[in-house]
């Protein structure tokens, strides 16, 4: 019913043809805040300490069973596989094959052996990892099915800025010799110096780091920057305020929010927070949207006091073992 081959760049044909799919899932998609691919994700190509392979998955037009019906792609894998083995998993079925099996067809076809000399399907993956975000019933369903356990969680949080909804930004304190700076552009190079200074001092795991470095390469948007004393660079929050539709409301997104650890606990974090608020609620936006980790008691605490309320609940799924937590935006 289904073919697909592992290649580590997709002609030209397949590689137009997922680019159509993963734009017209990412459309429908959009709303329910499911996992999207990028476009560049389609056309990654393997690099030194990383190796990428992709997966175009076909069957015949409608899932016909006439073998003179044309085949069509009907759902896209990529795998990214880091030099210790660890696989970063993307895959998504096209809107107008869902619910009809595919996916539980695919991981028929490949398996889950994780255990073999040359690792999963040959890529050296000895840990597959995706994530689901979004409450996804098929997602549900397909791990329950296979044993595929979760190993990390997201909440989206969102807060109202305007309207009947929206509590007021009371103005939050500084901690004695602290000073919040003009938004800047996330590119600019004095926001890319302050902000590898302020990571380089928070403590952060090194698997976060790489998620967030490779979320401000492709990202775009501002930061506020918090200093302190000789213009020491504190903490960052990054926001972008470019507007979308968001459960018919306009929405923006504050990405990260970042503490070296001497600044925690003053309530720089919450001064941070809230200036990011207000520049997205001057730039138009309704609602602010944010994705914080569960397990963090001092982000979940925050965010409740600054009237935060919880979206939506992503999941971080894992086949194999792996020593290091899960990195995410």
């Amino acid at each position: 019913m289904i073919s697909c081959q592992w290649c580590e760049e997709l002609a030209d044909d397949d590689r137009d043809e997922v680019l159509a799919l993963v734009g017209a899932a990412a459309e429908y998609d959009d709303e329910a805040g499911f996992s999207r691919i990028e476009p560049r994700d389609v056309t990654a190509r393997s690099r030194p300490g990383v190796w990428v392979s992709h997966l175009a998955v076909k069957a015949r037009r409608g899932l016909s069973a006439l073998d003179d019906v044309p085949l069509v792609v009907v759902a896209y894998l990529t795998i990214a596989v880091d030099d210790d083995g660890l696989g970063s998993v993307q895959f998504v079925v096209h809107p107008d094959y869902r619910s009809r099996g595919i996916a539980t067809l695919l991981v028929e076809e490949l398996g889950l052996d994780v255990d073999r000399p040359d690792g999963w399907m040959g890529t050296g993956a000895r840990t597959l990892r995706v994530w689901a975000f979004g409450t996804h019933p098929a997602a549900e369903r397909l791990t329950r099915r296979f044993g595929i356990s979760s190993v990390s969680r997201l909440w989206t949080l969102f807060r109202s800025l305007t309207g009947p909804f929206a509590v007021p930004l009371d103005p939050v304190h500084l901690p004695a010799g602290s000073v919040l700076e003009a938004p800047r552009g996330l590119e600019a190079p004095e926001s890319v110096k302050a902000l590898d200074d302020v990571l380089g001092r928070s403590g952060i795991p090194a698997a976060q780091l790489e998620k967030l470095s490779e979320s401000r390469a492709h990202g775009t948007g501002s930061v506020v920057l918090a200093s302190g004393d000789a213009g020491r660079p504190q903490g960052f929050v990054w926001l972008d305020p470019s507007l979308h539709t968001h459960l018919e409301l306009r929405a923006a997104w504050i990405r990260a929010l970042v503490l070296e650890k001497e600044a925690r606990g003053g309530g720089l974090g919450a001064a941070l927070l809230v200036r990011a608020l207000e520049v997205l609620r001057d730039a138009g936006a309704q609602i602010a949207l944010m994705r914080i980790d569960p397990d963090d008691d001092g982000a979940v605490r925050l965010c409740r006091l600054l009237s935060f309320e919880q979206e939506d609940a992503h999941t971080c799924y894992q086949v194999g073992e792996w020593h290091e937590a899960p990195g995410y935006l």
